[in-house]
């Protein structure tokens, strides 16, 4: 655990100060803010680092801090990315902080055991890549739900102060294509190794949540297949994303709610 609280509390302060900074350009009407840019950049790096560090001290296992680290991690990636060319740096202001709060959970809070039997390099690949695609996947439909919202209020006269601080609607189509492409990809990566390195695919309960991931990869596959033929974020490719994203929360939060609680 000491280990990982040096560079989790270094993570964590970059982080913060990434959202801070970005917000204090966001209230002075900057949109783009190169230093909270170069603090998120190195926030990611560490936060990586920490998941690294703690999934070698706890055998490969992961716990939900690391893991909420690593899907923060890839979020942060995703917004850091598309800013290089969209104005989407305002998403830093809640994405940072958040990513932070997570590498502060695992760089404190210990491991849950390390007298474990360590996983194996395949069945850790398929762990971490479940958990970023089910965070990518979510991610893109909660992007879906909040671009069909902003279309529909940008119909509105005047605009309200809400959608007036959103980034432009063109950059966060773009964010949301890119989600999808990365959420398609983890999710494809994510089912393969499924396939390949379960050991007991009916004793672990995996068979509806495989079912549901097979869907909302559809649902992502779908949507991309839109983008192609259509051209630009279209309603429909929105609508899939969302249902995509529906699945896989019914698939591992829906399951794990009547494994723990009713069955």
């Amino acid at each position: 655990m000491m280990s990982l609280l040096v560079p989790g509390l270094l993570a964590t302060s970059v982080l913060f100060a990434s959202g801070i900074r970005q917000l204090s350009a966001f209230k002075r009407g900057d949109g783009r803010d190169f230093t909270s840019l170069w603090l998120g950049i190195a926030g990611c790096v560490l936060s990586v680092a920490v998941v690294i560090q703690g999934l070698g001290d706890n055998g490969g296992r992961p716990t939900t801090g690391l893991m909420g680290t690593l899907l923060g991690a890839l979020l942060l990636l995703i917004v850091l990315g598309s800013s290089l060319k969209h104005p989407v740096n305002a998403l830093l202001i809640g994405v940072a902080p958040i990513t932070g709060l997570f590498t502060l959970v695992a760089s404190v809070i210990s491991p849950v055991s390390n007298q474990l039997r360590p996983l194996n390099f395949e069945t850790a690949v398929h762990i971490a890549t479940s958990v970023l695609a089910y965070g990518a996947v979510t991610y893109s439909g909660t992007l879906a739900i909040l671009l069909s919202w902003q279309h529909a209020k940008l119909r509105e006269r005047p605009l309200t102060p809400i959608i007036s601080a959103l980034p432009p609607l063109d950059a966060m189509e773009h964010l949301f294509l890119r989600t999808v492409q990365t959420a398609w990809l983890v999710l494809t990566i994510a089912l393969f190794t499924g396939v390949f390195y379960v050991e007991d695919f009916w004793a672990q309960q995996l068979a509806h949540k495989t079912v549901l991931s097979v869907l909302a990869w559809w649902g992502m596959a779908i949507a991309l297949w839109q983008h192609f033929r259509e051209g630009g974020v279209t309603r429909i490719m929105r609508k899939t994303a969302i249902v995509g994203a529906a699945l896989l929360c019914v698939g591992y939060l829906g399951s794990k709610a009547v494994l723990e609680f009713v069955l």
